[in-house]
């Protein structure tokens, strides 16, 4: 019989896939084939083997058929916000299931970054639904569109009174200067 490494009172249900250690129940995660401990390294190998069998990097919406490239966290959750038809998709179920249609009205758009990180602590604090849209190509051609913010129209209103007073700015330097 093989204890808990943490709780040495506690006999071990299994070892971790990633650092070799035993660990009773409370422990471990379950992936789909292996237990993983919460050290943070064995977490990201619990991702990682939940992504080899989870979503692809690819999708197509069921509700308007439009292509999805999904990032690392999208494809961890299965949860995913189809910006082309205002859904959120889940895709742990099968056949994947629409779960919310809310509809979001463009808000403001900013090219520089600094604002664009400001804006998004803002509406996160005040728990306000949003998606930015275009924010990754500002690395890649700055000129060729700003990142556009997109909040739930219900809480359009609250966003625009928190942000009343942002002074936004191009490249460092104020609008209203």
């Amino acid at each position: 019989m093989t204890n808990c490494c943490v709780h040495i009172d506690r006999e071990a249900l299994s070892f971790c896939h990633n650092c070799g250690e035993y660990y009773c129940e409370a422990c471990l995660a379950e992936g789909k084939e292996y237990y993983y401990c919460g050290k943070p390294e064995c977490q990201i190998a619990l991702k990682k083997e939940i992504l080899r069998e989870g979503v692809p990097e690819n999708v197509i919406c069921p509700n308007c058929e439009s292509e999805l490239e999904l990032s690392e966290e999208e494809r961890i959750s299965g949860k995913i916000h189809c910006p082309s038809c205002e859904t959120v998709i889940d895709f742990n179920l099968h056949p994947p299931k629409v779960l919310s249609r809310e509809k979001y009205v463009e808000l403001l758009s900013s090219l520089n970054h600094g604002d664009i990180g400001l804006i998004k602590s803002i509406l996160d604090d005040a728990k306000i639904s949003y998606y930015v849209f275009g924010e990754n190509f500002l690395s890649v051609d700055p000129l060729l569109q700003p990142a556009r913010f997109f909040v739930n129209a219900e809480q359009a209103e609250e966003a625009k009174e928190l942000l009343k007073n942002f002074d936004l700015k191009i490249w460092g330097v104020s609008r209203n200067q």
